[in-house]
């Protein structure tokens, strides 16, 4: 399937082997964990004794498992269901085998085989939770495998990057304004007023400029971002900084850069972010050539316009 990592060589040998595990069919959870020599840690007693609670809570126990063994063999993606294995009992992910297949190519086989579903191994990640994959960074969930993902996309504490060039990001916790504020004393920062245009008299070696909007009933503050990721030039973007990841509060901008042929422009909607877990990129960018932007080092025609 495009987009998805297919294993060869040693590596698919090696996770071959570590499937040949799971080559047994209708076997029980309990026979399932004792293949996977699965040792028990402990158990947990810490509801009242004699509630149904209490039984479920006893049935509960702490594993140590091999990752390697909740990988989808073919292309190493963790094993979401639904789940399917061929008659010799090599299970892959949905995506790596079509659903209610009757005849297809098992990847770790190569050969023609007959896919079916493989439930009991569905029952065992159901119940599955793992720590999360920022726990040394002060994370203490323990998230269900199933959700692993989309937890590490929202944890507050995974490492977080910054819009400013240069920055190799910081360890979560802190939204990116806190950042800027406090990594980031270099970082210029401008006042100004709603709906009034304001020159930024920015220098040819700035990475980023802080602007605060305060008057008429707002205040907010925004980042305009200096990228030099476009060869002969630099960028201007611009986001708005807030610590409410639920800050829907709308703002326009405008930005102008004037040279001698003429004036650059760039208007709209300011991006609210509060942590940034990828990269930055620009949704919208205004491109100023290298002429323009080294004709003035010390005093740059840029002016921006909030409201």
């Amino acid at each position: 399937m495009a987009g998805r990592k297919r294993v060869g060589g040693d590596a698919f040998e090696r996770r071959a082997k570590a499937y040949g595990a799971f080559a047994v069919r209708g076997a029980t959870t309990a026979a399932f964990a004792h293949l996977l020599n699965v040792k028990k840690v402990r158990v947990q007693d810490e509801a009242p004794a004699g509630s149904a609670t209490s039984q479920r809570e006893e049935d509960k126990i702490t594993v140590t498992i091999n990752p390697e063994l909740l990988e989808c063999g073919v292309c190493l993606g963790p094993l979401i269901p639904p789940l399917f294995q061929c008659t010799r009992g090599h299970i892959s992910c949905s995506e790596c085998c079509t659903d209610g297949a009757l005849d297809y190519e098992c990847l770790m086989c190569r050969e023609p085989e007959t896919a079916t579903r493989c439930r009991v191994m569905e029952r065992v990640l159901d119940g599955l939770s793992v720590p999360c994959a920022f726990r040394e960074l002060g994370c203490a969930e323990m998230v269900p495998y199933a959700e692993t993902r989309a937890h590490a996309a929202s944890c507050a504490h995974a490492p977080c990057h910054c819009a400013v060039a240069g920055c190799d990001g910081y360890d979560g916790g802190a939204s990116l304004r806190d950042h800027v504020e406090l990594d980031h004393p270099e970082v210029r920062r401008t006042r100004v007023s709603p709906g009034r245009p304001a020159a930024l008299g920015m220098r040819a070696g700035e990475e980023a400029r802080v602007v605060r909007l305060i008057g008429a009933g707002r205040a907010a503050e925004f980042l305009l971002v200096v990228g030099r990721e476009v060869p002969s030039g630099r960028t201007l973007s611009v986001v708005r900084l807030t610590n409410e990841p639920l800050d829907d509060e709308e703002f326009k901008y405008k930005i102008e850069v004037v040279g001698e042929s003429g004036v650059l422009s760039l208007s709209g909607q300011a991006e609210g972010v509060e942590r940034l877990t990828k990269p930055y990129q620009a949704s919208a960018f205004l491109f100023v050539p290298e002429a323009i932007w080294h004709s003035s080092p010390e005093d740059v025609p840029v002016s921006i316009e909030l409201k």
